[in-house]
């Protein structure tokens, strides 16, 4: 098992989704104009004039069952989380694993083409290419501002083969754009951890999720186990 890939598999997801969870649904241009972009956790924001009732750092969903029963192994872990915390139906639960362990298995610099290549047919791949050259405020346009799951996942990927050198920066790059936030930031959030390993996550990220201090225990106990 590699500890530090899983460790920021799962990391990385839970702080993707809690940061893009209160823009979760909202476009690009509402998240500039009213939200100024999210930098941290927050609990600040308004979808309708009135509070959302958010919590800084909370998650779309209580992640500590489902560490709680994670099998402790690095694959099967990986599938029952995409299956159980990112809330996409099966078929793209099955695309996202073998996205997931495609990263997990690859080294730096990565190739875009080879990766891509692996999960779409011919003419996605090239629409996903082409999108990477854009700005990201353009390339959000591109997949109709990431509102539906198949384009929030094209999207995602295509913002993380785009830039994966930094966590932080690449994370908050995607939930800014707007669309399906929680489930892109997810998807990049996990893919940079096990790109880079949980190292590469900023602690503040880490201390700042809701529940913190459980969510590291119980996923220190997969490793405990196995």
């Amino acid at each position: 098992m590699n500890e530090s890939k899983l460790r920021g598999f799962l990391l990385g997801a839970l702080i993707g989704d809690a940061l893009g969870l209160p823009v979760h649904k909202k476009p690009h241009h509402i998240i500039r104009m009213y939200f100024k972009g999210i930098k941290d956790y927050t609990d600040e924001y308004y979808s309708t004039g009135s509070p959302t009732g958010l919590r800084a750092g909370q998650n779309s969903i209580d992640a500590r069952p489902i560490l709680q029963a994670l099998p402790h192994t690095d694959d099967a872990a990986i599938e029952t989380f995409t299956e159980k915390f990112f809330q996409v139906q099966p078929d793209t639960a099955v695309q996202l694993c073998k996205f997931f362990k495609i990263v997990k298995a690859a080294t730096l610099p990565l190739v875009p083409q080879q990766i891509l290549a692996e999960l779409f047919e011919t003419q996605e791949q090239q629409k996903i290419l082409s999108a990477m050259s854009f700005f990201p405020n353009d390339m959000v346009i591109e997949f109709d501002e990431a509102m539906d799951e198949l384009n929030a996942v094209r999207f995602a990927l295509a913002m993380f083969l785009r830039s994966h050198d930094d966590f932080e920066t690449t994370v908050l790059s995607t939930v800014n754009m707007g669309g399906l936030a929680r489930l892109t930031g997810a998807i990049v959030g996990g893919a940079m951890g096990l790109l880079h390993g949980h190292e590469a996550i900023p602690k503040h990220l880490v201390q700042g999720l809701e529940h913190s201090l459980e969510i590291v225990e119980k996923i220190e106990a997969i490793f405990g186990s196995s």
